[in-house]
């Protein structure tokens, strides 16, 4: 199962960790979830987004990234680090991330790597 949190306070980062077959169900709750994240950080955010276990999202989901990548934005998010390491979730992502205006993502191949890169530039 998706999941997410508030993996530091402090320097305002919220965690997503997307899992293979997530669904448009996921994305909505997921996305609630940080709106909610989002208000208990004051408005901004950043987000750490772990997808090493998605090779590709489900065709019936990529809708669904777009519209939540949206929403985040709407709710305050700064930056995203984006750690991916499929070839085909990675083009999905910068689809979805040109049809949402998503210009705040990164991708990176290592967890600890995008985790200090958000952490760095606050």
């Amino acid at each position: 199962m998706s999941t997410t949190r508030i993996l530091d306070k402090t320097d305002r980062v919220i965690e997503i960790v997307w899992e293979q077959k997530a669904s448009p169900d996921d994305f909505d709750r997921i996305t609630g979830e940080v709106k909610r994240f989002s208000k208990e950080l004051g408005g901004r955010f950043n987000v750490l987004v772990d997808m090493r276990s998605v090779k590709a999202f489900l065709p019936e989901s990529q809708a669904k990234l777009v519209e939540h990548q949206k929403d985040l934005l709407s709710f305050g998010m700064q930056r995203a680090a984006v750690v991916v390491q499929g070839a085909i979730a990675k083009m999905q992502l910068n689809r979805s991330s040109k049809q949402s205006e998503n210009a705040v993502e990164s991708h990176w191949d290592s967890y600890e790597e995008a985790l200090a890169f958000l952490k760095a530039n606050k």
